[in-house]
């Protein structure tokens, strides 16, 4: 029986005769496996207790430690009173661990944070280390996993940040919601804690020793690191908001590390060779500090996945800036200015050319009379206006043809005429020459290549991914929707770059030489 059909019976056994609580156990057992601790948050009476109980079920003569907190809890009631005969007759501190929590597979310690500051200690070394020092030995303990419960978290600055860090997965435990599994759960003859699992499914000593070195083999894939730093960044951009500096969410390295082995062992009891998206949705169980934080981290965490999972793989910035390059290439080989502009003598006076600076008034000469012009002084009228250029009075100069163009010479001094510019500048395109456009034509063909190359490469994720999507037993299944809708997101965005692409090539072997692709006009006064 291979390890995903086995562990898939075990949780159909494990939660007979419990309602609603189907995730809870999944990921107690999920837990178990990759040796890690699990908090329960929920009121009395939820069954926090049953889930550690049914728990123990899964391990071949599994044995299991419960013990219900108080401020008055010592450690000799956790991890086994004293020794007195090795204590008279060797002089040794030895405690007596049989049947106390150094000797259990499955351990359950209700009310948690009333505990002592000695047995919070000694359980930090057995949680993180699985060891307990018993007088001058340390003891291996065959801990698979604590699960602790409240129905509330630890309160702050009593020192139990240490301890509430060593509890990889978090969950809130409510109680039955659907009226039909309500009815039964209150009516029907449930024998809850009958150990109902098959032994040829219960996980023995030296299959667990073999699965925890298989999982250490389970391959991390580029997405999934990809994934975890967004969360990361969202998580440190979260504490630098001045808002949230009483609202920290602190993740050491350590729980980090941690996260990726349960994604690791969900990935290997699913029976695949490498951490998924699906896997990656652990992760938000795994963050939060308070309740109020639930949400945030699990925004955090389906955001990372639904808009990173895929993305950061295929370079689509540099892509983008490749074709503007391309597109800016195209531009600057295809187009010129063509100018038509002239400068001709101003004609807004009706049958009369106005004369630059000659006095004081507005002075004109018709032009008629201009041009009759030559290098010979002739006695010609000219005319000026003070108010209009209609109203003209005149008088009589020597006048020649200037040295320059648009001048006339009097007095021995050089006029200048008033001109203005006529026709424009024309930005036109032009045809490019065959062996450039073939040279383009091979740019679009490597960028066609890149675009298929991607697609090639999302659908191998798309038939990998989407087979197993739904398959996940830890993971809501509803959540394959996110991870279905980036894929698809995805793809859309590299046939958006395709179609761009195309055009960029349409554009530029439809050019035609001389085609006005802008006008630009000009006076000069």
């Amino acid at each position: 029986m291979q390890v995903k059909e086995k562990i898939k019976s075990l949780l159909q056994h494990l939660n007979n005769g419990v309602y609603e609580k189907n995730e809870a156990i999944a990921l107690s057992l999920l837990s178990a496996v990759a040796g890690e601790s699990i908090f329960l948050l929920g009121a009395p009476g939820v069954a926090k207790s049953l889930i550690a109980r049914r728990l123990k079920y899964a391990f071949k003569d599994g044995k299991t430690f419960e013990y219900l907190m108080s401020r008055f809890s010592t450690p000799d009631e956790i991890f086994g009173p004293v020794s007195i005969s090795k204590l008279k007759d060797e002089d040794k501190y030895e405690r007596i661990v049989k049947n106390y929590l150094p000797d259990a597979d499955i351990v359950f310690l209700d009310e948690i944070w009333k505990a002592g500051p000695s047995i919070q200690n000694s359980l930090l070394t057995v949680i993180n280390e699985k060891v307990f020092r018993n007088g001058e030995q340390e003891i291996k303990v065959p801990m698979k996993a604590l699960i602790a419960a409240s129905n509330e978290l630890p309160a702050q600055n009593e020192g139990l940040e240490a301890l509430w860090d060593r509890f990889l997965v978090r969950l809130v435990i409510e109680g039955v919601q659907k009226q039909e599994n309500f009815n039964a759960m209150i009516s029907e003859n449930l024998d809850s804690y009958k150990d109902n699992v098959d032994n040829s499914l219960k996980i023995i000593k030296e299959e667990y020793e073999q699965w925890s070195a298989e999982i250490d083999k389970i391959e991390v894939p580029e997405n999934v690191f990809n994934v975890i730093d967004v969360i990361r960044k969202k998580l440190q951009a979260h504490n630098n908001e001045e808002k949230n500096a009483e609202n920290q969410i602190y993740i050491s390295d350590r729980r980090w590390r941690k996260i990726v082995r349960l994604l690791r062992t969900s990935a290997f009891l699913n029976n695949r060779n490498a951490v998924d998206l699906m896997d990656c949705f652990l992760i938000k169980e795994c963050l939060w500090n308070e309740e109020g934080q639930r949400k945030i981290v699990a925004d955090f965490v389906s955001d990372a996945i639904q808009k990173h999972g895929y993305k950061l793989q295929f370079d689509f910035k540099s892509l983008k800036e490749e074709l503007a390059e391309f597109q800016e290439e195209i531009k600057e080989e295809t187009k010129f200015e063509k100018n038509t502009r002239i400068e001709v003598l101003d004609d807004t006076v009706k049958d009369h050319y106005e004369i630059l600076k000659l006095d004081d008034d507005r002075d004109f000469i018709r032009k008629i009379d201009y041009n009759r012009l030559n290098n010979s002084y002739q006695t010609i009228s000219l005319y000026y206006s003070k108010t209009s250029t209609t109203n003209f009075q005149s008088f009589n100069k020597e006048i020649r043809k200037g040295n320059s163009k648009f001048t006339i010479i009097t007095d021995d001094k050089e006029y200048r005429l008033k001109t203005t510019i006529k026709g424009e500048i024309r930005q036109v395109t032009k045809k490019p020459h065959k062996a450039v456009e073939e040279v383009w034509d091979k740019k679009v063909f490597q960028y066609l290549a890149v675009t298929n190359q991607q697609k090639e490469e999302l659908e191998k994720y798309r038939t990998k991914d989407l087979a197993h999507l739904r398959t996940n037993q830890f993971v809501n299944l509803a959540l394959a929707n996110i991870v279905e809708v980036h894929l698809t997101n995805t793809q859309k965005e590299i046939e958006k770059y395709e179609v761009e692409i195309r055009k960029i090539q349409n554009d530029y072997k439809k050019l035609k030489d001389e085609e006005v692709i802008l006008i630009e006009k000009e006076d000069m006064k």
